[in-house]
């Protein structure tokens, strides 16, 4: 059994974040199903995956100006 906090906060028991692999970091996601709630692991998809379909509006730019743009924040 798991207590609310002042805060709203609960621990998650460690049986269920070893059966759900959830470890420290990792995000969940809570599901309202009528008055049930699931928990589940967020998965996490690659760093890299924010980036497709970047490069084909800089077609033309040499790699060199990408990275400046990347560093400089312009998109």
């Amino acid at each position: 059994m798991t207590m609310v906090t002042q805060k709203g906060q609960v621990t998650i028991p460690k049986k269920v974040r070893e059966m759900l692999h959830i470890k420290k970091g990792d995000e969940v996601i809570f599901e309202v199903h009528e008055e049930n709630v699931v928990i589940r692991k967020k998965e996490s998809r690659p760093q890299f995956r924010k980036y497709i379909g970047y490069l084909k509006a800089k077609k033309g730019l040499k790699a060199d100006e990408i990275i400046r743009e990347l560093r400089d924040g312009v998109t």
